[in-house]
């Protein structure tokens, strides 16, 4: 083959490279939706944490809805947590997430800390008894779905996170994450 030839399927091949580079982002480059612009306000002391091997000490709050109290922390490594509480104890959380990776990521655009309960005992089923959680940057809403993928609740995300004061009864199979045009970007399960 000629050194134009060579030259001319280089070219081709680096060409179509691209192209499907950016039709696999949908012409977005490494954006994935995946930080949360929301940082809270200023630091405030965190307290009644009983995590040896994970100590925090100050974190910042992020939302308060519906009674509860949102927050954004971090470890000494500076790997990220996340937490919720009463809102009447402010800087005591209840229930605090601490990922290693993971959220948020493309993949991994919601971090869901609703608390859930059995509805049987014969029957692994799960119902919310409270809906709550973070949701990374372009996730519009969070879909809380029936086992036969109805969604039971809609949650809308407000600067990051997503509360609701009344939940549906009944079954809850899944969780999935919509955009601003309620196209689904994420299911778990």
């Amino acid at each position: 083959m000629s050194g134009k030839r060579k030259a001319a399927v280089l070219l081709v091949v680096a060409a179509l490279a691209i192209v499907a580079a950016v039709l696999v982002t949908r012409g977005r480059a490494s954006q994935d939706g995946a930080r949360m612009s929301n940082r809270g306000g200023p630091a405030i002391a965190i307290r009644g944490l009983r995590m040896k091997l994970a100590p925090i000490s100050s974190g910042h709050l992020l939302a308060v809805r519906h009674g509860r109290a949102l927050y954004r922390m971090q470890l000494a490594d500076g790997t990220p947590c996340f937490g919720a509480g009463r809102a009447a104890d402010l800087g005591t959380p209840g229930s605090v997430v601490c990922g290693h990776g993971g959220f948020p990521s493309g993949g991994d655009p919601v971090l869901d800390i609703s608390v859930y309960e059995g509805t049987r005992r014969d029957v692994r089923e799960l119902s919310l008894f409270r809906a709550e959680g973070f949701a990374a940057d372009g996730v519009a809403a969070v879909h809380f779905l029936r086992p036969n993928g109805d969604v039971a609740l809609s949650i809308p995300v407000s600067g990051n996170v997503y509360s609701a004061s009344n939940v549906p009864h009944g079954p809850i199979a899944g969780v999935s994450a919509v955009d601003k045009d309620g196209k689904r970007m994420w299911r778990s399960p």
